[in-house]
């Protein structure tokens, strides 16, 4: 049973890192910058620097899954995408109950996991 848990801490950390790593890359390198400009321009939260914040938000999600990948600084790095995740629940998925359920348990999955690491060694 021990070793089950550690191998689901082990997939839990690899998925978390992924979660954040590849939708920045697949946004830098595939969707594009214009794109989402367009999308923050749309949030009256982003809308008076959307260009500013599409590079925060790529950087963010990018920085944050390599550095979770590599295990720094984990009780740090996780409050990117809690912020993140939080944020485009209430923003980009409102009124979708769907979305806004799954971006919610991923923020909370990111605040265990800290605790699930250390656990995990």
């Amino acid at each position: 049973m021990k070793g089950m848990n550690r191998s689901a801490v082990t997939v839990n950390w690899i998925l978390l890192g992924l979660v954040m790593l590849v939708p920045g890359l697949l946004k830098l390198f595939v969707t594009g910058l214009a794109a989402i400009v367009g999308m923050l321009s749309g949030t009256p939260l982003f809308a008076w620097a959307p260009t500013f914040w599409a590079w925060v938000l790529i950087l963010a999600e990018i920085l944050s899954g390599i550095l979770i990948l590599a295990k720094w600084k984990v009780e740090k790095v996780i409050w990117f995408p809690i912020i993140i995740l939080v944020v485009a629940t209430f923003t980009a998925h409102w009124a979708n109950w769907g979305n806004m359920l799954v971006h919610l348990a991923l923020a909370s999955n990111y605040w265990l996991l800290p605790g699930l690491l250390k656990s995990g060694k």
